[in-house]
């Protein structure tokens, strides 16, 4: 048990892995927080494009067979920022190329809990247990300021992994995982779970129907089919990203710049982050528009050449 995932990720950032390797790689974009546990520990981080097709296999495969990889961070559900989801066969492929070249998996499904799929299983269940670490978050449907996730590790890992876990924090709360297991036990946690399901499922639905009424025929985005909390749009090389944001904030639209979930070094496409996570769907429809009106009033002159695609 870890005090978040934040903390799962800071700690596997910094620590050796049993495959003796050095090199860190990520999804570009990904999430942010896990950049920031990257930057802190000082890795050797490499960035591979990941867009709303997905991954280039090739380039993952060259990379697994020739950077000395020691892992590989992946959010195969619902993607931050992306909102998209691996396949069932993207899955299987890469718990296969892990197995192959010996480079461990850390797959983050913060949003497990908010599938509605009840066969999307994780990439740990494809025959990839002996070099994923599974990384789920309870925060999102119980409490975020609660701080608890849980880890499935490869037994040959749990030594390690305690070792530096009980160097970082001794323990983590136990208050907080006796609340964890009452609420388990008691069956309120699937329940509230398949209300947050039902709920965000919803707004998610309505994000797409509001998007595809308001939005510029020009504008590109990504919003996942079903469930989630993030989505992202791509802005045409003539915006300013940091202007939108300004725009959208001082219009009451609070958006992410999507530069904040790349590397420094990696091609960043002009793109912004929303999160449906505190709305409803009359916000919803109120922020497509004032969004819609923005972009209106922007420049819509050139396309960045790797479009994202309208899902």
């Amino acid at each position: 048990m870890f005090s978040g995932t934040q903390q799962a990720l800071h700690i596997l950032a910094g620590m050796p892995f049993p495959n003796g390797k050095t090199n860190i790689l990520v999804e570009q974009p990904t999430f942010w927080g896990m950049l920031a546990a990257l930057k802190t520990q000082r890795q050797t981080v490499i960035g591979i494009e990941r867009t709303p097709d997905g991954i280039d296999w090739a380039a993952l495969e060259r990379h697994f067979q020739s950077n000395q990889i020691k892992f590989f961070y992946t959010i195969p559900r619902f993607h931050n920022p992306l909102g998209t989801s691996y396949t069932a066969e993207d899955k299987q492929r890469l718990a296969e190329l892990a197995k192959t070249y010996d480079v461990y998996i850390v797959e983050d499904d913060y949003l497990a809990d908010l599938d509605t799929d009840s066969k999307a299983d994780p990439i740990r269940a494809y025959n990839g247990a002996s070099h994923v670490i599974y990384l789920r978050s309870f925060s999102k449907v119980m409490l975020p300021g609660l701080r608890i996730a849980a880890a499935a590790v490869p037994d040959s890992f749990i030594p390690i992994l305690q070792w530096h876990k009980h160097s970082a924090d001794l323990s983590t709360s136990v208050l907080s995982q006796g609340v964890l297991e009452i609420y388990m036990k008691s069956g309120m946690y699937a329940h509230h779970a398949k209300q947050m399901q039902s709920l965000y499922n919803r707004r998610i639905k309505h994000l797409r129907e509001v998007s595809q009424r308001l939005l510029p025929q020009e504008c590109l985005y990504t919003i996942p089919s079903c469930g989630g909390l993030f989505f992202s749009i791509q802005l045409p090389d003539t915006i300013d990203q940091d202007d939108m944001v300004n725009r959208l904030e001082n219009r009451g639209v609070d958006v992410l710049s999507g530069d904040r979930h790349f590397l420094p070094s990696f091609p960043k496409p002009n793109l912004l982050r929303l999160c449906i996570i505190r709305t409803d769907e009359q916000q919803i429809e109120e922020g497509i528009r004032i969004i819609s009106e923005e972009l209106e009033r922007a420049p819509l002159t050139s396309r960045s050449p790797k479009p994202f695609f309208r899902l």
